[in-house]
């Protein structure tokens, strides 16, 4: 068992409700901007998609500099040879490939994706959309997560672990 792992089972409740806070928090301010549970867990293993896209292309590790990279690739498409597929999404969701198809034709006329056989499903936002992503939702995620962060380096001083 790896350290932290083990840290996390032996002070579990200290720290686990919030955990379960931040993820919350999250989700309801997602499921209102994306419109449901099943829209904001498609958005995001889009999103995901677009990091592991975007980590592989640069070894940028600021926040600022990648917010600006983000900018910059959503105005251009985003080469790559990895598709994110109707399939691929239903996998990592475990929602049905109709689900996904309904809820991606949703994304895309509110202007946060594109979709085409080829190219699969493509974050693709308008500006509008983009800078709210970067600048308000993303923002306020890592805030939080941060804040989270917190406890669990509180709690790693107090037992003398770091």
């Amino acid at each position: 068992m790896e350290k932290m792992e083990l840290f996390l089972k032996d002070n579990f409740l200290s720290i686990w409700h919030h955990f379960l806070s931040f993820e919350i928090e999250r989700s309801k301010t997602a499921v209102k901007v994306w419109g449901s549970a099943n829209g904001y867990l498609i958005f995001q293993v889009i999103c995901w998609h677009h990091v592991l896209i975007l980590t592989y292309t640069t070894n940028l590790k600021l926040r600022e500099e990648a917010v600006k990279l983000w900018f910059k690739i959503s105005k251009a498409e985003l080469k790559s040879s990895s598709v994110l597929s109707y399939s691929l999404i239903s996998e990592l969701t475990s929602l049905s490939i109709e689900t996904v198809r309904r809820q991606v034709k949703k994304l895309e006329e509110n202007n946060w994706v594109s979709y085409s056989k080829k190219n699969g499903v493509i974050l693709n936002s308008s500006d509008k959309n983009t800078e709210y992503l970067a600048n308000t939702f993303n923002k306020k995620e890592v805030e939080s997560l941060g804040r989270f962060m917190d406890v669990v380096c509180k709690e790693l001083k107090t037992q003398k672990l770091i």
